[in-house]
């Protein structure tokens, strides 16, 4: 603290000691009196001052800190809320908008937040500064939030428009509401254009762009139910759509739309009326479909005075009720056939007369009346009777064809089908005004006959294409091809048919034609009374199919119905295949249940299903059944079995197994119903399967024709007869190859396995049967082969029978040196035939 100057403390040369005295005076001046005092007093007061400006400053200097830190702790909020994550500048549309007074709300809270707890300066400092940061911020948002506002409306504008756009969607099938909801996305357009300040130009193109976007939208799902539907919509469309949109999505629907057309096409020929869609040209040069409906088809009918009609309508196809109504049902020849229907094409002795219908009647010679088949006949039998003239009724390929269709056994049901059928395919002349009997019917109307087939067996029909007519005028006439029964080949590899006599009209002839000009193989397949009423199984049907297709002009879309219409028969007649099939397989697993089980006592449906051939065959069965516990298998009939399915495995697969139930071991039956499950299941299973067996035949065949075994012979149905000893040589093979699958997991035997078998089983053997009355009491012998030895009788044996100069050379001499070292001596001829049968038996 300050204190008061004493003298010596302004007298530096007054000492206090007495030495130190000496020069005092009583005289007094100014510094004596405290002048000095005074002028440090006034020292001090300005050094004071100093110091107060000096804190002053520090003060001030703090507070600016303060301030400072302050505000970048705002400045660092502001830029973190406006850039960072979610922060306000990341906002658009009406979240940007709405947000807004929140935001700035915030903002001045963190304002304020920040500022709390300084001192009065710095509070004055960071106010000045935080305003100007706020001003600034609000600026800021101000801007955005104008920029967001027309985002928004923008924005809203545009979800309003699609909105329409999915509306008209959604509203597809009433074109009234569709072109509402067009028009109220045009009206939004038009509102955005102007907030928006547009061009004219501009504004035209946003129009024109939506309404083609939407129609195209509209005509997508239109085209989910009906591609038709959708073309015709775009069509109608015109100008509306832009070009571009309207050529895109008609070629995208293009095949959608044949499809759909061939769909109807088939259903109208299915059902015997003609195809809606032509493809014909309209007045405006586009595609449109024909209008069908029950006055125009009458009118069509009943102007066709070609054809005779019922109640004025019946060429169509239908069915009519009494009062000339359709009754939607499609007329078959498997039904009862129509007035008009010559006797050209009936059988004597085989038909059953049919009732006369209403309208014009085509007049027939008297015929003596049919009689009425008792029961199923044998097909050879069928065959020859079909009252044909020329060689033709006898003929293997006719024969062919009614087993192939009718099995070994005939259902009555069926020989007037067989009769139309052959009649039509040959041209049986008959009345002149039968135009269905009295020339052979057009090859491309059989195209379409039964299944398609690549392995065609003799009774298959072989449809040829055109072929130029030679002679004098007729330089580029065309026919329309040939038809005819399949026969077989002939040495040069040509396809020989029987066919239409090309010399003599309704007589028939085998012709012989190269592989290129066939159009197809088809096959019947196993015909029943259902088969029959199939449109692609009857003259008369597959006349009208052929007209219906030669009515659409536009080749892609004819080629698309036939294609359809051919997948759906085909289904149809598979459909009938497996019904049969399932009935078959449950009625054989009843007898085999219950051997007194009467078929007889069956359902109706189920009795329909087999038909009175498998009836006959139950029947049979059972009566073996009873009689023996299982039928014994016949070699010929397992033989025609196995080849049946080597040559062709799909084809077997639609085989009528069941007629040879009677005729099989239950072995041998399990054998042949898993082909045909094998061929019906794993195509590519069978076919590895039919080539083993093929090929085990094949290396067989020159040793059997070396031992005279086979031989041809031209046999009825086949030109190829096989006697009953190769018939049981091949299934003897077969068992064989069979054992040895047995025993290596499946493994299918080499060639050489093969072959080892085969020369076993041709082994020759002696067998000797028991002495009897005819032999006089001396024991029987007969010489034979080892693959018989397993159908001996009880009674008899055999013994090996090998001659020494039947055995290769290589052979004797490689057995004569291992005995002469073994025995040390050289073997006789039996010796050496005797070791011969024990390697080769061994093997």
């Amino acid at each position: 603290m300050p204190t008061v100057p004493t003298y010596q403390d302004t007298q530096q040369h007054v000492a206090l000691r007495p030495e130190y005295t000496e020069g005092f005076t009583v005289k007094a001046d100014a510094e004596a009196f405290g002048s000095a005092i005074g002028k440090g007093m006034q020292g001090l007061a300005t050094g004071m001052g100093t110091l107060g400006e000096a804190v002053v400053e520090v003060e001030k200097l703090d507070n600016d800190n303060a301030a400072k830190d302050a505000q970048t702790k705002l400045n660092d909020w502001d830029r973190d809320a406006l850039y960072g994550k979610s922060g306000f500048l990341t906002l658009t549309g009406r979240a940007a908008v709405e947000g807004r007074a929140a935001f700035e709300k915030l903002a001045e809270q963190k304002r304020a937040e920040f500022g709390k707890g300084l001192t009065p300066g710095a509070a004055r400092t960071y106010e000045e500064t935080s305003r100007a940061s706020m001003k600034t911020l609000l600026d800021t948002t101000i801007r955005h939030t104008f920029d967001q506002r027309k985002a928004w409306f923008a924005e809203t504008s545009q979800k309003s428009i699609k909105s329409s756009g999915e509306n008209a969607v959604a509203v597809y099938s009433d074109p009234a509401k569709v072109d509402a909801e067009i028009k109220k996305g045009v009206a939004e357009i038009e509102h955005q254009g102007r907030m928006h300040g547009w061009s004219e130009e501009k504004l035209d193109r946003e129009r024109t762009r939506y309404v083609s976007d939407t129609m195209k939208n509209v005509a997508l799902r239109i085209a989910d139910d009906s591609a038709i539907k959708a073309e015709q919509y775009i069509k109608a469309a015109g100008n509306r759509m832009l070009p571009a949109d309207s050529t895109a999505i008609l070629k995208s629907l293009q095949t959608a739309v044949t499809d759909e057309k061939a769909r109807q096409n088939t259903t109208d020929i299915i059902a015997g009326l003609p195809p809606t869609y032509t493809g014909a040209p309209d007045a405006n040069g586009a595609a449109s479909p024909v209008a069908v409906d029950a006055g125009t088809v009458d009118r069509q009918q009943t102007v066709n005075t070609g054809q005779p009609t019922v109640a004025g309508a019946r060429g169509n196809g239908l069915e009519m009720d009494g009062a000339g109504r359709r009754t939607g049902a499609a007329r078959t020849l498997g039904a009862q056939p129509s007035a008009g229907k010559t006797a050209a094409l009936q059988t004597a002795g085989n038909r059953s007369t049919a009732p006369q219908t209403a309208g014009p009647q085509v007049s027939a010679a008297p015929r003596t009346p049919p009689r009425q088949p008792s029961g199923p006949e044998d097909f050879r039998t069928v065959a020859a009777t079909l009252a044909f003239p020329g060689k033709a009724k006898d003929d293997p390929a006719l024969a062919g064809f009614v087993k192939n269709a009718a099995g070994s056994t005939v259902d009555p049901s069926l020989r007037e089908w067989l009769s139309d059928v052959t009649g039509a395919l040959l041209g049986i002349a008959g009345a002149p005004a039968n135009v269905v009997g009295s020339a052979a019917a057009d090859a491309t109307r059989f195209r379409h006959f039964g299944l398609p087939t690549q392995t065609p067996r003799p009774g298959d029909i072989v449809v040829l294409g055109p072929q130029q007519k030679k002679g004098a005028g007729s330089n580029s006439s065309t026919d329309k091809g040939r038809i005819g029964f399949f026969r077989g080949y002939d040495a040069d590899g040509n396809i020989l048919v029987l066919g239409p006599d090309p010399r003599r009209a309704g007589d028939s002839a085998l012709t012989a034609h190269p592989a290129k000009d066939v159009v197809s193989f088809r096959t019947s397949g196993t015909v029943d009374e259902k088969t029959t009423t199939l449109p692609n199984y009857n003259p008369e049907s597959l006349r009208r199919i052929e007209e219906s297709l030669n009515s659409i002009a536009d080749p892609g879309l004819r080629a698309a119905t036939e294609e359809q219409l051919s997948g759906y028969m085909i289904s149809q007649k598979k459909a009938l295949d497996a019904r049969r099939i399932q009935v078959q397989e449950w009625a054989n697993n009843q007898v085999i249940a219950d051997p007194t089980f009467d078929p007889t006592k069956l359902p109706l449906d189920i009795q329909q299903a087999i038909g009175p051939s498998g009836l006959l065959t139950l029947r049979d069965y059972k009566e073996k059944v009873r009689a023996y516990g299982q039928p014994l298998t016949d070699t010929q009939t397992l033989y025609d079995l196995q080849t049946e399915f080597a040559r062709d495995p799909a084809a077997f697969s639609q085989i009528d197994l069941l007629e040879y139930r009677s005729k099989l071991s239950d072995k041998d039956w399990e054998k042949v119903t898993g082909w045909q499950q094998m061929a019906a299941t794993d195509q590519r299973k069978a076919r590895l399967e039919s080539l083993d067996i093929n090929t085990a035949f094949e290396l067989a065949k020159p040793q059997l024709e070396a031992l005279g075994l086979l031989t041809q012979d031209g046999g009825y149905a086949t030109s190829y007869s096989v006697p009953r000893r190769v018939a049981q040589f091949r299934s003897a093979l077969l068992d064989q190859m069979d054992e040895f699958k047995d025993k290596n997991d499946g493994q299918n035997p080499t060639q050489s396995d093969i072959q080892k078998m085969i020369n076993r089983l041709l082994f020759p053997i002696v067998i000797s049967t028991p002495s009897s009355f005819f032999s006089m009491g001396t024991p029987a012998k007969t010489h034979g082969y080892l693959y018989q030895a397993n159908s001996l009788a009880d009674d008899q044996s055999y013994d090996i029978d090998v001659q020494y100069e039947d055995i290769p050379r290589d052979l004797r001499l490689a057995i004569e040196a291992d005995l002469t070292k073994k025995n040390s001596k050289k073997p006789s001829q039996d010796e050496i035939a005797n070791e011969y049968e024990l390697f080769m038996l061994n093997r």
